[in-house]
């Protein structure tokens, strides 16, 4: 019973484990309610997922908020300018007429806005990048590796219809997010480390938090 329930038990870790997501998505949805500060708490959510693979695990609360408050105006900066590019890509496409040929190529341009964008905030997270900067990176990263930022846009597509189809009471959508986020964040701060690493070889052992990576 002490081996299965023990601290070094897998029973406890996986238990710790989900506590401790339970703790981080809640926070984040908590500081994702003003919508513009989504990307403040995106970052933050992976720098505590990121750091856990590192085995850089520090208390929940104050890495997300220590996190949170260091790339705030950069991440709001990011999720202002990408919610303005998003609004106008629906605008061209509520307003487009399905035989232009330009139509299908509104899709395109979405698909890229977001697999920047599922770059953007895990690059925050570990690196040291200025606005510019971090854009032209993200871009850069979504098109190169191109499995990862197609994994991470299918589930996000996936996850926003399934929360559009389905009916349900309104308190329970914040609850199919954050568990939602609870799955997304880990799983694809693994295949964003794997990518990192290829940058920055040294990013799991090295003290600081943020590195800067060259092109």
């Amino acid at each position: 019973m002490d081996k299965f329930l023990g601290l070094d038990s897998k029973f406890y870790k996986i238990g710790t484990w989900l506590g401790d997501m339970a703790v981080l998505v809640f926070l984040w949805f908590l500081c994702s309610i003003p919508l513009f500060t989504f990307g403040a708490s995106t970052t933050a959510v992976y720098y505590v997922t990121t750091r856990q693979l590192s085995q850089k695990e520090g208390y929940i609360s104050g890495d997300f908020f220590k996190s949170f408050k260091t790339n705030f105006i950069t991440a709001t900066a990011v999720t202002v300018l990408f919610l303005c590019m998003f609004y106008a890509e629906y605008i061209n496409i509520s307003n487009m007429s399905k035989s232009s040929i330009v139509y299908p190529l509104q899709f395109f341009v979405v698909y890229e806005l977001t697999a920047t964008l599922c770059f953007a905030f895990p690059l925050l997270s570990r690196f040291d990048f200025k606005f510019w900067k971090l854009l032209s990176m993200s871009f850069m990263m979504a098109n190169r590796h191109f499995l990862t930022s197609f994994t991470c846009v299918l589930f996000l597509f996936v996850f926003v219809y399934f929360m559009y189809v389905i009916t349900a009471p309104f308190y329970i959508y914040p609850i199919f997010m954050m568990v939602f986020m609870a799955a997304y964040a880990p799983l694809t701060s693994m295949m964003f480390m794997k990518v990192f690493r290829k940058y920055e070889p040294t990013l799991d052992v090295d003290k600081e938090d943020n590195f800067s990576v060259e092109e």
